[in-house]
């Protein structure tokens, strides 16, 4: 009986071997399938972080360039601001060096007309302090003054184009 079982047995075992490697082929096929699929998926994510990740990146870079932008206009402020509080302060050092010579004594007499003049003539004129150019005059409830400081403002700002043109 036992041989005669044997073709049987050959043929169960044959159609299993079969159904094996048919399933096996199946698996396969489906996990390549999914493999292509998760490879496709895989690669939109990649470009989307790509272009997201560029973007970002475009985001900060413009938002650094601002940044440095700035800090250089800062900068280039600044040191025009030196430069010119630097030019004032030894266009004033220069004309209070000539308080005591007889050019300091006619600008003194000059700026007290001056300031007589915008008062009016009743004016009372005095000079700040000795050995100083500066001036005031009162008439009243009116005061006015005038010294090197004013009068470097003055000629300074009436050439606001030259001043300017030293920066380009």
């Amino acid at each position: 009986m036992a041989a005669g079982l044997e073709p049987v047995r050959n043929a169960l075992a044959e159609s299993a071997r079969r159904n094996v490697a048919d399933e096996r082929a199946r698996v396969e096929d489906e996990v390549r399938l999914d493999l292509a699929r998760v490879h496709v998926e895989v690669d939109g994510i990649l470009a989307r972080a790509r272009t997201e990740g560029a973007g970002a990146a475009g985001w900060i870079a413009a938002l650094q360039l601002a940044a440095a932008r700035r800090d250089a206009r800062e900068m280039v402020l600044g040191a025009r601001r030196r430069v010119y509080q630097s030019l004032r302060r030894e266009a004033i050092d220069a004309i209070e060096a000539r308080a005591s010579t007889p050019e300091g004594q006619m600008l003194v007499e000059r700026l007290s007309v001056l300031v007589s003049e915008r008062l009016g003539g009743d004016a009372r004129v005095n000079r700040t302090g000795p050995g100083t150019l500066a001036v005031e005059a009162e008439s009243g409830l009116r005061r006015a003054a005038i010294g090197p400081a004013s009068l470097v403002d003055y000629v300074l700002s009436s050439m606001t184009e030259e001043v300017e043109g030293l920066w380009t």
